[in-house]
């Protein structure tokens, strides 16, 4: 991001009693920034407060895809949309880099109240755009932000003391549940905005095809039937994402803009293995606690509230018992999520 002149953010140095001590507070219009789709940046554009050795610590490698995106090189483009991550236009005399990258901040949208822990990742809006704060995808789409709307960021010192001593789980958000491993992030065309719709429910399914075949038809844009899901868990437990959660993905006609889309591979027949069903149990708990989705909300494809596709359909199989039933759906969710 180029940098311009800082916009003065709130400094607060001597507060209320009873009152955090605020070490940051600026509010203002935001937009969206970083991963495989922000072709605003350069394929070898970098983040200001990270740097390479950071892919392989621990404490902050959570912020960045496994692999860079193809023909990309910088830091930019490798950011995981989906993680909490966030610029403003810092003064480094006070906020100093070294501060930035070991805080954590409260993140606010005004109009619903909603609210979440993010990490500083970089410099900017640029000054021109009349923007004071960048989010990442998917923190935006969990606060039900689009572009232009207002934002809150706030820094208090008991955050920028706690976060030094270990990374957190999720997004650094409270999410007890670490996000399981991602074995690549393979960008579907298929998807579209969730227009400010919050994530809702979880939609379970059965490709009835192979983990390859999956891929290659969830890669394949137009045609007479464009589908994607967020994730697909191969037989041996292996996880792949082709959506970012901030998007919707195309796999449940009807109710895709307020969803998650969890394929699974196996045939009309198949049961779930042991390495898929743990794959899943770990990721679905995760999505809970990320975007606070009931537990009743988990659904298998046919049976979800607003499902639409005339005839419905045989997913998700007998995927997650004896039966094609969201009673069996259910019982699968009770005993292993």
């Amino acid at each position: 991001m180029p940098k311009k002149r800082a916009k003065k953010a709130t400094i607060k140095a001597a507060p209320a009693a009873d009152a955090p001590e605020v070490l940051f507070h600026v509010k203002g219009k935001m937009s969206t920034f970083g991963g495989p789709l922000d072709f605003g940046m350069k394929p070898d554009e970098d983040v200001a407060l990270f740097a390479k050795a950071d892919l392989t610590n621990p404490k902050f490698s959570y912020l960045f895809l496994p692999s860079p995106p193809p023909g990309t090189s910088g830091l930019g483009r490798r950011l995981n949309p989906d993680e909490f991550y966030f610029a403003c236009r810092w003064d480094y005399a006070q906020t100093s880099k070294q501060f930035l990258r070991n805080t954590l901040a409260t993140i606010e949208n005004p109009k619903n109240g909603k609210s979440a822990e993010a990490r500083p990742v970089d410099w900017g809006p640029n000054e021109d755009t009349g923007r004071d704060v960048d989010l990442s995808p998917g923190l935006a789409a969990a606060l039900g932000l689009n572009t232009d709307d207002n934002v809150s960021v706030t820094i208090e010192a008991r955050r920028a003391i706690a976060v030094k001593a270990a990374r957190r789980a999720g997004h650094g958000t409270s999410n007890p549940n670490a996000k399981p491993p991602i074995q690549q992030f393979i960008q579907s065309p298929n998807y579209s905005s969730r227009n400010g719709s919050s994530i809702e429910k979880i939609v379970l399914h059965c490709t009835e095809a192979s983990l390859q075949s999956t891929l290659d038809h969830f890669q394949t844009p137009g045609g007479r039937n464009p589908v994607s899901a967020h994730y697909v868990i191969d037989r041996n437990g292996d996880i792949y994402q082709l959506v970012s959660e901030s998007d919707a993905a195309w796999h449940c006609m009807g109710a895709n803009r307020d969803s998650i889309g969890i394929e699974h591979v196996g045939k009309e027949t198949d049961a779930l293995t042991a390495k898929q069903s743990d794959s899943s149990a770990a990721l679905i708990r995760w999505l809970l606690a990320q975007y606070h989705i009931p537990r009743e909300n988990i659904f298998g494809h046919d049976f979800t509230p607003g499902y639409n596709r005339p005839g419905g359909t045989s997913c998700p199989d007998e995927l997650f018992g004896p039966t094609h039933s969201q009673a069996a759906v259910a019982a699968w969710v009770k005993a292993n999520v």
